[in-house]
C-alpha cells in the first residue's frame, strides 16, 4: 500500500509501499481512493487517511490514529474502523 511518510526535521516526503498490512484493508483503502500518510511524533506514528470527505468550509477531513505501543497491521486496521465510523457518521 503506498504511503507518504513525512520525516523530520524538514518534513521531507517520501512514498513508501507499506507491506505489513492485511489485504482486506489495503483494498477498503484503495477502493476508496483513499490517500494514507504519516509522520513521526516522538517515538510514534501518526497516520492519516483521506477518505475525501470534507468539513463544511470544504476542506479535507483527515482521520488520525497512533500506532503507540501496536503494529503496523493493527494500526492500519484501527484507521479503517475510524474511516468507516466517519462515513457512517456522515450519512447520517
Amino acid at each position: 500500500m503506498q504511503v507518504t511518510i513525512y520525516h523530520r526535521p524538514d518534513g521531507r516526503q517520501e512514498v513508501i509501499d507499506m507491506v505489513n498490512v492485511d489485504p482486506a484493508d489495503q483494498q477498503w483503502f484503495e477502493d476508496r481512493d483513499a490517500v494514507i500518510s504519516m509522520e513521526d511524533v516522538g517515538g510514534t506514528y501518526a497516520v492519516y487517511a483521506d477518505i475525501g470527505l470534507t468539513d463544511d468550509e470544504g476542506e479535507p477531513l483527515e482521520i488520525m490514529v497512533l500506532s503507540t505501543g501496536k503494529n503496523c497491521v493493527s494500526t492500519i486496521a484501527e484507521l479503517r474502523n475510524e474511516c468507516a465510523r466517519m462515513i457512517e457518521e456522515e450519512a447520517k
